[in-house]
């Protein structure tokens, strides 16, 4: 109850900011490249609100559960003072600013009409069918879906550290305290859900669910912006979900004699360019990546609020054109385009800019992706220095939270590498790259280019900035992350390849043209687009079949809710200082107990910019100790409470002396796990010599 208390609070603080900085995205009257039009407002309000809400009561709960980090239970104290006081603070704000907008005919025109509820209720199914397939609780144990088992290993622990230690200020799980170089924030918003009540596949769902509505609201917002047409807004949704890739294209060419059995029998992604096949680049990328939901969510939302700018100084520029004004004046009007001229307008770019900035550490790439795009916008917008105010908050609140919670690594930069995420490193690798990824969507794009408006000229270059700086940029020491900008691209292409059919499919009709001739016409376009449709999404289909089948409950990994070590841990009086060693652990009681390892699995340490080996060495003196003192010396050098031995560890430390460890520390919890036994060993306490 608490938990749906807490998510509503931060709905009603989000619609109190909105009321209070950017009234406008209640607007039912919008400037759309066809002129003004009336849009649902629903589309940039719930994102609005469900966004900057969010953000802000979870950022100040967090930064309250610090200063109380000396407490014993830091994150009640915090929800204690941040649920109410919040609460009360949006009603007074909601008082002050309640006459900038008509609540009850607002509130009405939020209706949907027919394609928009379509669109909708394709977007809230898919997503809850996603995230319920891919993570759920069933007769008390976590089931986790075979693809994204890796990765849910790191959220559940971290959500679990949360939820049952408040993990605040936060460490990260897997290489403890060094500071957190992880995108962790959703995953502390799930575990203080499950901290106020929420059951654990509750707490990590929902705000998954309503963030990928948020970001299918901002998609439509986007379109509505660029096509000023509510019509055919379900195929923009249908090129966003599933992408265009030949990859399906390239599995038939190489299984061609028997495509059936080998698409039955498939057990990976499909996929033609480099790691492709791990999912990076299609639905997959959501359920194990959640953050990256929410901060797509928040960088197509800040995007649709400069749309506007955009149109206009696209229009400002042709009327300077054709009038052949003299140079002066349009030095002069380069100014005014330059300088913001409401207060409305630099607030939009303060809460652009707030909203883009908290999601930092929700996910960076986001914001990364959303400031590029922005910056091609900005050279041919109005209001410019709007948007370099929303680009130095954005970017001056991300490096304060990087500077902030990132420890020791430095393997996190930005480095220009030249072709980084492709194997072909050519010009001819650049383009094979680009037909393999979006196939028949780059002629329909190049008409699209070819016959639309600068606006729509402007937005498709700036649409592809994201994947060039995949291509060239390095930031951290995981090449894969780069996905994160080509998928950003990827949605963008659909997005606009979407729009070209919708312009396809509505217009180019002559007055003159008989009824018949316009029925024959309609009919010959629709026939074309569904023709079109086929290749476009196959690959995406394909995919998203490939998800369900993966994510079968017959194929879930299940683990314990309450798991023996946690109940065990809970009455040894564990503590978020608690630090535990559990080489190479995976996916295990660790996780599900959210306890603290001192060096966990190698990729998620290696991959996360952590010194993997500096540690590892300190374990490797722990355990292969052939002397009471050797061994003693490497415990108190490791840093850790307690050493969990369980199958992993035995099997990745072979020929460890584990008879030692049994003499020299005592064993405070066993369990046998088939035929071995998971036990942990106290580090701080060895018993007597001989004893």
């Amino acid at each position: 109850m608490l938990g749906i208390l807490y998510l509503l609070i931060a709905m009603l603080t989000g619609f109190a900011l909105v009321l209070a900085f950017v009234p406008r995205v209640f607007q039912k009257k919008i400037l759309t490249t066809a002129g003004e039009h009336s849009v649902n407002p629903f589309f940039t309000a719930f994102p609005a609100c469900f966004l900057s809400g969010v953000l802000t009561l979870t950022w100040a709960t967090y930064l309250v559960g610090c200063l109380f980090r000396r407490a014993d239970r830091p994150l009640t104290i915090a929800n204690a003072i941040c649920m109410p006081a919040f609460a009360v603070l949006s009603i007074v704000l909601i008082v002050i600013f309640r006459k900038r907008i008509q609540v009850k005919s607002t509130f009405r025109s939020m209706v949907p009409g027919t394609s928009e509820m379509v669109y909708l209720a394709a977007s809230l199914s898919v997503a809850v069918v996603l995230m319920i397939a891919s993570f759920r609780v069933v007769d008390q144990s976590i089931a986790i879906a075979n693809p994204v088992i890796e990765d849910y290993a790191l959220h559940v622990n971290l959500i679990r550290s949360v939820s049952e230690w408040q993990n605040v200020p936060m460490d990260y799980p897997y290489y403890t305290n060094a500071g957190i170089n992880y995108h962790f924030m959703f995953d502390f918003l799930a575990g203080n859900l499950e901290l106020l009540g929420m059951r654990i596949d509750h707490a990590f769902n929902v705000p998954a669910v309503l963030a990928m509505l948020a970001m299918f609201c901002g998609i439509y917002a986007c379109f509505f912006r660029l096509c000023g047409r509510r019509n055919y807004c379900h195929l923009v949704w249908l090129l966003v979900m599933f992408r265009p890739s030949l990859a399906l294209w390239e599995f038939y060419k190489e299984n061609k004699d028997n495509f059936a059995e080998a698409f039955h029998l498939n057990n990976n992604y499909f996929g033609a360019t480099v790691k492709e096949w791990w999912g990076i680049y299609q639905q997959n990328a959501f359920i194990n990546q959640r953050h990256l939901i929410f901060g797509f969510a928040a960088a197509f939302f800040a995007i649709s609020l400069f749309l506007p700018y955009l149109i206009k100084g696209i229009n400002e520029r042709k009327k300077f054109h054709s009038e052949k004004q003299g140079a002066a004046r349009l030095l002069d009007g380069l100014c005014n385009q330059f300088v913001p001229t409401r207060k409305a307008t630099i607030m939009t770019g303060v809460f652009a800019g707030l909203v883009l900035g908290m999601t930092g550490f929700w996910n960076a790439h986001s914001v990364v992706s959303a400031l590029l795009v922005l910056a091609v916008m900005a050279v041919f917008s109005t209001e410019m220095a709007v948007y370099a105010l929303t680009a130095g908050i954005a970017g001056f609140l991300t490096v304060i939270q990087a500077t902030v919670f990132a420890g020791e690594s430095e393997q996190f930069g930005i480095r220009f590498t030249y072709g980084y995420i492709l194997e072909d490193r050519s010009l001819l690798g650049h383009a094979r790259f680009l037909w393999l990824m979006f196939g028949l969507m780059i002629p329909v794009i190049i008409l699209y280019a070819v016959f639309s408006d600068a606006v729509h000229r402007v937005v498709l270059v700036a649409s592809l900035m994201p994947m060039v700086f995949a291509f060239h940029v390095q930031l951290s020491p995981a090449m894969v992350q780069n996905h994160k900008f080509v998928l950003f691209s990827i949605y963008w292409i659909g997005l606009q390849g979407g729009i070209a059919l919708c312009r396809f499919l509505s217009g180019g009709r002559k007055k003159k043209e008989k009824k018949s001739g316009k029925a024959a016409l309609v009919i010959a376009r629709a026939l074309l687009v569904l023709v079109l449709l086929v290749p476009l999404t196959a690959t995406g289909v394909a995919d998203f079949y490939m998800i369900l089948d993966k994510c079968d409950s017959k194929k879930a990994y299940c683990y314990e809710s309450d798991p023996p070590l946690l109940r065990w841990a809970r009455e040894a009086g564990v503590t978020k200082d608690t630090v535990f060693l559990a080489p190479d652990n995976f996916m295990s009681q660790m996780n599900t107990a959210g306890l603290q390892n001192s060096v966990g699995y190698r990729g998620m340490v290696k991959n996360a910019g952590y010194d993997f080996d500096t540690r590892m060495i300190q374990t490797w003196d722990l355990v292969y100790s052939e002397t009471r003192e050797e061994i003693l010396a490497a415990a108190a050098e490791c840093g850790a409470n307690y050493l969990i031995l369980q199958h992993r560890t035995r099997a990745g430390l072979e020929n460890m002396n584990e008879e030692l460890i049994n003499q020299v520390f005592p064993k405070v919890f066993s369990m046998y796990s088939g035929d071995e036994e998971y036990c942990v060993f106290d580090l701080e306490h060895p018993m007597p010599a001989g004893g």
